[in-house]
């Protein structure tokens, strides 16, 4: 019932709601790939935001999320409602100042909200127009001089959304 535990140890995972179970696979499917909002919650997924397409090409989409546009790697249609996940781990936080390049898609501004310190690392949370959640290790946390209130830029890759599709 330790989710870490669980990864580390099984083969397979069941994530059960309400008596039946809501996702069955390997662990790294369950938790990089839920089905569905609950299985995403259980399992860490710190962030979920709920979008709208705005635009697609062969590979990715432009998902619209209060105000601001995130590009995810995934198949969809203009118009058609999303949730996308994103795990904290994989949430780079930099200096405001815009003066480092990366691969990353997606950089938004924002305001260190809280700063949870959980053993090894600490959990903080990001205003940037919605809530976003990153873990970081002490020694970062040190380096970029963060508190609550700090501006802040946090980078996440198109690949490291997941994207679940709403229906309806």
């Amino acid at each position: 019932h330790h989710r870490n535990e669980a990864v580390r140890l099984s083969d397979r995972i069941a994530v059960m709601e309400g008596g039946r179970i809501a996702q069955i696979d390997r662990p790294a499917v369950v938790m990089n790939q839920p089905v569905d909002e609950f299985v995403a919650s259980f399992v860490g997924t710190e962030t979920i935001l709920e979008g709208v397409v705005r635009g697609t090409n062969e590979t990715a989409l432009v998902v619209g999320v209060n105000g601001a546009e995130i590009e995810v790697v995934g198949k969809g249609r203009v118009g058609e409602k999303v949730l996308l996940c994103i795990r904290p781990e994989n949430v780079t936080l930099a200096m405001p100042d815009g003066a480092v390049k990366t691969s990353a898609r997606n950089t938004f501004r924002g305001r260190v909200g809280r700063i949870i310190p959980l053993g090894l690392f600490h959990k903080v949370e990001i205003a940037c127009g919605f809530s976003l959640v990153a873990y970081v290790t002490t020694h970062a946390l040190e380096d970029l001089s963060l508190k609550e209130g700090s501006e802040i830029a946090a980078a996440v890759k198109a690949t490291a959304i997941h994207v679940i599709r709403k229906s309806g």
